[in-house]
């Protein structure tokens, strides 16, 4: 072989290879230098020695996944009802239970200490020495019978309380409008809440409400000599009336009278026996103080005048409830905004409620019924044992009788 033909063979076998690695060695765009992965092994060569072109399997593109709404379980935070779980609605910006499956039963809970005087007094003695009748009337820090519930004049607290109120647009403790200073127009501007105005007719009456009975013996005089005689120790001092154990309201002079009902007349202790026992603004009748009155301006918040007489009759309308000079007087929330109040009218008497949609808006003793928030009452007389608070009661001598608890209708007056 010539030397001119080697060389010729050699450079087709050099050809040769560099095709081989082309067809076996491609680079895939995008993708690094590994081949990709095939669905199976590659084909022999065919006839010819022929390679037969590589396979791949495309990727298939997962759709993204829909987020789930998780709602918000009981406590957690809310802006609408929707935010919530079923079963949950949104109130003041927490997920609370629509109902709590409870219904008012038109039932409240009594107490009943006694039936009669006997009842009061346990193993003590019941007769009295003379000197001895007016211990508990002086004695007596706190005044037997009386509860601190709320009223709208003296007459409504057992065991001689008083009934203290606030004035509701200044500050300050009243028994009587008297009590409160006169909001009126001075250039301008209201004397208290210093609203505009054109007249005094334009500032909101500055009357006394809101009253709670005061139950502190004012009688109560612990320097006495009686207080600490040892011959009026150990004697029965209270009576049954009402089914309460009082101090008792039965006398013989004023000196055995004391609280609310100073006055002696016909055996009985009584607020008054004319109009000068009673303060400015009030008249006495039948015993009691009564505000005396021309029109409904001179009474108290939701007292109207009848027969010269300020009478109890709550509020007359929505609009009523809305124009609260202070929420207070309702015992409401500080700030709570008075136009969300309706005026509900039960039995002739109006009261300013709060309407509702679910219980959890009401207060934890209440329920929402037809709108209203109502009280839950008690089913049984076991419940008013935690109710009122009634349980492991023991007998003293300053009170020598165990209360007893009982749940009744409210219209069942009976003891």
């Amino acid at each position: 072989m010539s030397r001119g033909a080697l060389v010729l063979g050699q450079r087709a076998w050099l050809l040769l290879g560099a095709l081989s690695a082309v067809v076996g060695c491609s680079l895939w765009p995008g993708q690094s230098d590994d081949p990709p992965t095939r669905s199976k092994p590659e084909a022999q060569a065919g006839q010819g020695g022929a390679m037969a072109a590589p396979t791949t399997t495309v990727p298939t593109q997962t759709k993204p996944k829909t987020p789930r709404i998780t709602r918000g379980r009981q406590g957690t935070g809310c802006s609408v009802r929707n935010d919530c779980a079923a079963g949950l609605s949104c109130v003041r910006g927490l997920c609370e239970p629509k109902s709590f499956g409870l219904t008012p039963t038109g039932k409240e809970c009594e107490q009943i200490d006694c039936k009669k005087t006997a009842d009061c007094c346990g193993n003590l003695p019941t007769e009295i020495p003379e000197k001895c009748r007016n211990r508990a009337a002086a004695c007596t820090k706190t005044l037997p019978g009386c509860e601190p519930t709320a009223c709208t004049r003296s007459s409504e607290c057992a065991g001689g309380g008083v009934c203290t109120g606030h004035c509701l647009i200044s500050t300050g403790e009243c028994s009587g409008n008297l009590d409160c200073l006169a909001n009126k127009c001075l250039s301008g501007k209201c004397s208290i809440n210093f609203t505009a105005c054109g007249s005094d007719a334009d500032c909101s009456a500055n009357t006394c409400g809101s009253g709670t009975c005061a139950c502190g013996n004012p009688a109560y005089v612990p320097t006495l000599p009686v207080c600490t005689d040892p011959d009026c120790d150990g004697l029965c001092q209270w009576a049954c009336e009402d089914s309460r154990c009082v101090i008792p309201t039965t006398c013989a002079t004023d000196d055995d009278c004391f609280g609310s009902k100073p006055r002696c007349v016909s055996g009985g202790c009584v607020e008054c026996t004319d109009s000068a026992d009673c303060s400015f603004e009030k008249t006495c009748r039948s015993g009691s103080c009564e505000t005396r009155c021309k029109d409904d301006t001179n009474c108290a918040l939701f007292q109207a005048c009848q027969a010269g007489q300020c009478i109890y009759v709550g509020c007359r309308s929505d609009r009523e409830c809305s124009l609260i000079p202070d929420v207070n007087a309702l015992e409401l929330t500080p700030g709570f905004d008075p136009r969300l109040l309706r005026c509900h009218t039960d039995a002739g008497v109006g009261k300013c409620v709060i309407p509702c949609e679910v219980d959890a808006q009401c207060a934890t003793t209440e329920t929402c019924d037809a709108g209203l928030c109502t009280y839950i009452g008690c089913e049984n007389s076991d419940e008013c044992k935690s109710i009122l608070g009634v349980y492991n009661q023991t007998t003293s001598d300053t009170q020598p009788w165990i209360p007893a608890v009982d749940c009744r209708d409210v219209d069942d007056d009976n003891p």
